[in-house]
């Protein structure tokens, strides 16, 4: 077959070469790719090529039980391998790269870290020495794809990106591999450990700790009763002497002796980058992160809205007549929600250039003028709602409002009342509207001055406890992955992020945690296992510090702009396994036998009496007769309570939480007679 003059364009997916070939005029479909109007078009797979396992370099690493003098795995000349399910597509691919007929080569994956590598895998793997141009893109409305082959940029612009995404994979492969290893050799027992997802852990156990041992505290306050308002005085830890308190306010008079007023108020939100994005989500609709993205990047391959894998929330100043645009076909297609608002848009609030790199923020793109979004999925509707409610809410005017604080004396002692009155509602009128709340907040009913007395008060003793602090959910998990690397972030602040993880990455770490058996989801929170708990306990400071992890992300992102040697950042990685393999191979004591006893048995095995055991995915039976309680049904974490209580009785209680194509819904787990689990409603 004859490809002269043809260039070659790759994509990630089949179905973005599909849209890119539409555009192009390569529309006869062939083994693999399209062609026509001088261009072939051909896929990856996602990642068709990854790092070469350790077996690989040397067939000792092999060998079962993994050894801890076989370690560390340290390559030298670092190998790739092909992925055996998409193997037939990597010879597709090699095969077009290097004939001799295709002379030149367009990177069309996703425009980020990991589209890069996925192409430069393959590049590499296939010993292809071709010139190769990059089509980078944050949208694939028709649009930006023609005017992206327009401007294609030099595949060497993006070398510093390969770099830093080659040294995220190679760290993650030496760190994981390794301690993997090494842990599970010592304490015989498959542990998996890994460079985000341990760091990533340890929060999780660590305040699950803190909930655990929180010591509840009985304090009293002191509720003023003044008839119009109720002022309430300061914590009490004694009772006699709130008692006292309120009994010297008995039928009393009040003077208010302090008024203060300020005048404030409160930004429009930013736009959403992916990870504010899946906090919502989970927020509002209990989606877990990877849901979200898995939501995002389906509405990205409709064209619907703009790349998800974002950690930017502004735009640039050539978007703002797009922007402009989109708002007014969100507002006429929404016109039900937001009629009457009075809302004029300032576009200015959401651009920076400074404040964008590969992307911009999250928003919709024009083709939502050309569906119907009450058709969409249930998922997708309602993520698409979301982003653009944030443009609107984004580019509206201020909340303003007054704050009243006064200080009231009664017998002796002083009292607080606080309320504030609404002077502008901004953007808060769109975020209610959007939730289907009132159109304006109740303003300020009171209204006090200096002077004002008040009779026949009366003070009641108001008795309450201390609370806990709250498990994490995947909303408040993001929030502390993204900026573990400064405690002291603060949402609205300007300060970088310095976290663990990538946009990108964090979902699929969080679902790693619960595969591996090391965290659970109860209903909106994520909770550490013993196993996890630990896991947590043996390994080193430096291993499980946040801190630490999101400092290397932070080089890894000044390897990406070419401001640190990549050569220099994989010499520290190195290092710091070799020492870790050094001084964690012998473990003495009893700890050495822990996650041996943690496989504790849950009951008897009603297939062939056997005892079932718990392990990091289920609850089966020891005989391996076949038996097996997984620990997720439906998206929904199975407890050793509830695995006990179905081998004893056959049943569960009616369980609550578990998600379906139809959303959530409740059930009682039965053992079925052919000795499956199924639901009973």
């Amino acid at each position: 077959m004859n490809y002269s003059t043809h260039k070659l364009v790759i994509s990630e997916k089949p179905s973005v070469a599909m849209s890119i070939s539409k555009i192009l005029g390569a529309n006869n479909r062939k083994d693999g790719y399209m062609q026509g109007g001088g261009y072939i078009v051909s896929w990856c797979v996602g990642h068709l090529i990854g790092l070469a396992e350790p077996e690989e370099y040397d067939s000792k690493y092999g060998e079962k039980p993994w050894r801890v003098e076989h370690l560390p795995i340290i390559p030298v000349n670092w190998k790739f391998a092909v992925n055996k399910d998409t193997k037939k597509q990597y010879e597709v691919l090699k095969k077009l790269m290097n004939s001799a007929d295709v002379s030149e080569i367009v990177c069309a994956t996703d425009s980020g870290r990991e589209g890069e590598c996925i192409f430069r895998y393959v590049y590499t793997a296939a010993n292809c020495r071709k010139p190769f141009k990059r089509l980078w893109i944050s949208s694939l409305e028709e649009s930006a794809i023609r005017e992206g082959f327009k401007n294609l940029r030099r595949g060497s612009d993006f070398d510093n990106l390969y770099a830093s995404g080659f040294c995220r994979a190679k760290a993650d492969y030496l760190i994981g591999y390794n301690l993997t290893r090494l842990y599970s050799a010592v304490y015989r027992s498959f542990l998996s450990v890994g460079r985000v997802q341990t760091p990533t852990l340890a929060m999780i156990a660590e305040r699950d700790y803190k909930v655990k041992n929180f010591i509840k505290e009985k304090f009293y306050t002191i509720n003023l009763n003044c008839g119009d308002f109720v002022a309430t005085s300061e914590r009490i830890d004694d009772l006699s002497v709130a008692e006292r308190i309120a009994f010297a306010c008995e039928d009393g008079t009040a003077a208010v002796t302090e008024v203060k007023r300020v005048k404030k108020a409160e930004n429009p939100p930013k736009l959403y980058d992916l990870t504010t994005l899946q906090r919502e989500a989970n927020r509002q609709f209990s989606f877990s992160a990877q849901e979200t993205l898995d939501i995002t990047q389906k509405l990205y391959e409709k064209k619907l809205v703009t790349y998800p894998r974002t950690d930017s929330q502004f735009i640039t100043e050539d978007m703002a007549g797009t922007a402009s645009d989109m708002i007014e076909i969100v507002m006429f297609s929404q016109s039900s929600l937001y009629s009457g608002l009075g809302y004029k848009p300032d576009i200015s609030r959401v651009i920076d250039n400074s404040r964008v790199s590969d992307h911009t923020a999250v928003i919709p793109t024009a083709e939502i003028a050309e569906v119907n979004i009450d058709s969409l999925p249930d998922g997708e509707r309602k993520i698409l709602s979301l982003i653009m409610n944030k443009l609107l809410c984004s580019t509206a005017d201020k909340h303003e409002y007054e704050t009243v604080s006064a200080t009231v004396e009664c017998g002796g002692y002083s009292f607080t009342l606080n309320n504030k009155r609404v002077i502008k509602d901004g953007w808060k009128a769109i975020e209610r509207r959007f939730k289907g709340g009132t159109d304006s907040e109740k303003p300020l009913a009171l209204n006090l001055t200096e002077g004002q007395r008040f009779n026949n008060c009366n003070g009641f003793v108001n008795e309450k406890w201390t609370s806990p602090p709250k498990h994490y959910t995947e909303d408040t998990l993001l929030q502390s992955m993204e900026t573990a690397g400064n405690k002291d972030y603060d949402n609205d602040s300007d300060v970088e992020k310095k976290g663990i993880g990538t946009p990108a990455t964090r979902a699929a770490t969080i679902e790693t945690l619960i595969k591996r058996g090391y965290v659970v989801r109860d209903k909106k929170n994520i909770l550490v296992t013993d196993k996890g708990d630990n896991l947590i306990k043996i390994v080193p400071d430096s291993v499980k510090s946040a801190r630490l992890t999101a400092e290397w992300e932070t080089v890894l992102q000044k390897i990406a702009k070419g401001e640190y040697s990549a050569d220099r950042f994989m010499s520290d990685i190195t290092a710091f396994t070799r020492k870790l393999v050094a001084d964690n191979s012998v473990i003495c004591g009893e700890s050495a036998n822990v996650f041996v006893k943690s496989q504790e048995k849950i009951g008897k095995c009603p297939k062939c009496g056997g005892t079932v055991i718990e392990n990091s995915k289920a609850y089966s039976c020891g005989k391996k007769c076949g038996f097996v309680i997984w620990k997720t049904i439906a998206k929904k974490a199975i407890t050793a309570e509830m695995a006990i209580q179905l081998l004893e009785h056959g049943k569960t209680d009616k369980i609550a939480g578990f998600k379906g194509k139809n959303g959530d819904f409740e059930a009682m787990l039965v053992v079925k007679s052919d000795f499956t689990i199924g639901f009973k409603f």
